[in-house]
């Protein structure tokens, strides 16, 4: 018992240090204190070159020094690194830092990795790994840590890597090899490096993507609920791969990993129902790959150490360098990719001359089943997803009859202002009846308001305009909600559908226009004036999300108080973020976009709402 439990800790705690400090703490620590785009760039670079070299360096080490002694030392050096990283905030400190991090964790990784028969019971790695890495996801899903500043994601891990070190395991005799049904040997090494490669790759791509676009962040991790919700999933689909890898199903596992992602990926980027849908299958193929990736180096054939250092190092670093460069620079994981990476996984495991029938349906059995599985579910989900047709057609008459269109149009005029605002622009339906073009626009433009503007808003609005906006001059329609309220419902659904499906689009859209410089320095006293006259009614007097209308909202983003801006996209300067939300909305939260207000009270209400967070919790 006390191995299984030394055996645990220090698998969670290695895995709580990747996911906690490294790829949530650290990272914003890095924003906030250089902001710019290109020197955080520079120092996750440093990160992920020093842990591909200590990954193969430790694999060279492992041949000298027993692993369980080097177990110990990374969890020390973690624990110190995480520390330390607190203390500093300049370019060179953050590079060094990064550096250190990068190094203390390649060699963690791989030493638990290629010792892991000698750090769990016998026989029990996969559900000894499965139960760890799944506590590690659970935990680093908690609110309270997920939503948390640097130092609280630095100093949780640091300090449980230290519990780790005190249960940290002594050399002993290493248990029997896993049972596997696939051949081993370094010539099947290849097929499993290319396996970890491209599953990586799209991890680290769809999860930057998430974290960049506000919709998708909050149709899947937004909420504390939906937070554990997925930590809960991770956790039981990490001990149920472990379980598989147990009872010899090998490579099976994270191939079928391959076939989540394929059902999950393209409809996470679809963004509304479809994402929130996926998000689970998502969260399913992340832990089958990420158990399968602490117990396939030491399951076969070859060297235990060199498996480790190359997995970890060129398909862990490597994989996640073009995973977010990818997310950088296209903003999406094309479906052509998506399935150019079936075709290379295929190519890769395809045996002919010793393959049968019978060991195929044996080996990949299990992933077409999980596959199958996956699709089945995302359909039956999205079955109940879009609005009832009907209810749509409806709204729409509600739209036409109460008048709508003598002040809103629905045509955004392509290669102009109005798609920085209103867009993206589509092609007119000169087949629509009555056309709803419009060439009148005394309210704001409509084709794409569904991108803008939360369902809760739009109700909100339509019963009293200016309490969202002083100084509207759009009347009342509450009489819409009385009684069962049928026709206001209906005229929200048919709002909210107003530019389904280009969400992605506007958002890129969004983050690709330059921030306009106002004209005069930015003032925080003029800012505290702009929120208590636009922000306050939701955010509170305060900023604690504490309003009139937040209980209506539940939205949690709306206190500004809590430690840093989590609905920032990664890589952003945070003032210049601020003020792109401020313009162009976060959503689908409730929160609205303010395209009236001129640069300099954008400005000035940017640099005010940045004084809120509690800083001295970062």
């Amino acid at each position: 018992m006390r191995d299984a439990w030394r055996g645990l800790v220090t698998i969670a705690a290695t895995y709580v240090a990747f996911l906690l400090f490294a790829q949530f703490g650290f990272f914003a620590q890095v924003q906030r204190d250089l902001g710019d785009a290109g020197r955080v760039r520079a120092v996750m670079a440093a990160m992920g070159i020093a842990g591909l070299a200590a990954s193969l360096g430790t694999a060279w080490l492992l041949g000298r020094i027993a692993g369980p002694r080097l177990v110990r030392v990374g969890l020390g050096a973690v624990a110190a690194v995480a520390t330390a990283s607190l203390a500093f905030h300049g370019l060179a400190g953050l590079l060094a830092v990064a550096a250190a991090t990068g190094a203390a964790l390649g060699l963690l990784t791989v030493a638990v990795a290629a010792s892991l028969p000698e750090i769990v019971p016998p026989g029990a790695a996969g559900l000894s790994a499965g139960l760890a890495t799944g506590a590690a996801y659970f935990v680093s899903n908690v609110p309270a840590l997920f939503e948390a500043g640097p130092a609280v994601r630095a100093l949780f891990p640091a300090a449980l890597a230290l519990a780790a070190l005190a249960f940290a395991p002594v050399p002993r005799h290493p248990g029997p090899p896993l049972p596997e049904r696939e051949e081993g040997g370094r010539r099947s090494f290849l097929p499993v490096l290319i396996t970890f490669l491209v599953l990586i790759w799209l991890d680290s791509a769809a999860f930057a993507i998430v974290q960049a676009n506000p919709e998708l962040k909050a149709g899947t991790w937004g909420s504390d609920a939906q937070k554990l919700i997925q930590g809960s999933i991770h956790f039981l689909a990490a001990a149920g791969a472990g379980a598989l890898l147990d009872a010899g199903f090998g490579m099976a596992v994270p191939l079928a990993a391959w076939g989540l992602f394929a059902v999950a990926l393209p409809l996470l980027q679809h963004g509304g129902g479809a994402a929130a849908a996926a998000g689970p299958i998502y969260a399913v193929g992340i832990s089958f790959y990420s158990t399968a990736l602490v117990v396939v180096p030491s399951s076969s054939g070859g060297q235990p150490r060199w498996r480790a250092g190359l997995l970890y190092g060129v398909a862990g670093w490597l994989g996640s360098a073009l995973g977010v460069g990818m997310a950088v620079d296209q903003g999406r994981i094309p479906n052509w990719f998506l399935g150019a990476t079936g075709i290379v996984l295929a190519a890769a495991w395809a045996r002919p001359s010793r393959l049968s029938l019978a060991r195929a349906v044996r080996l990949y059995g299990p992933a077409l089943g999980l596959g199958a599985a996956a699709v089945a579910v995302v359909v039956a989900a999205s079955l109940g997803a879009p609005r009832p047709a009907d209810a749509l057609a409806r709204g729409r008459r509600v739209y036409v009859e109460e008048g709508c269109i003598h002040c809103h149009s629905q045509y955004v005029r392509p290669g102009t202002y109005d798609e920085a605002w209103w867009g993206p622009s589509r092609s007119l339906d000169r087949n629509e009846r009555p056309p709803l073009a419009g060439v009148r626009r005394q309210g704001p433009d409509l084709l794409a308001v569904g991108n803008r503007r939360g369902e809760v808003w739009h109700e909100l609005h339509l019963r009293d305009p200016r309490r969202l906006n002083p100084g509207s001059r759009m009347p009342s329609y509450a009489h819409l909600f009385a009684g069962r309220g049928e026709r206001g419902r209906d005229l929200v659904a048919y709002l909210a559908s107003l530019g389904a499906g280009t969400a992605v689009e506007r958002w890129a859209m969004t983050m690709a226009e330059p921030t306009a410089a106002p004209s005069a320095a930015p003032s925080v006293e003029r800012g505290a004036a702009l929120f208590a006259t636009y922000c306050a009614v939701c955010h509170g007097a305060a900023g604690r999300g504490d309003g009139p209308l937040a209980a209506k909202l539940h939205d949690p983003y709306a206190n500004l108080r809590k430690p840093g801006f989590h609905s920032l996209p990664q890589g952003s300067v945070e003032i210049q973020a601020l003020a792109r939300i401020i313009r162009h909305g976060l959503p689908p939260t409730s929160m609205p976009g303010h395209e009236w207000l001129t640069d300099q009270q954008v400005a000035d209400l940017a640099a005010y709402v940045e004084t809120l967070p509690e800083r001295g919790l970062r």
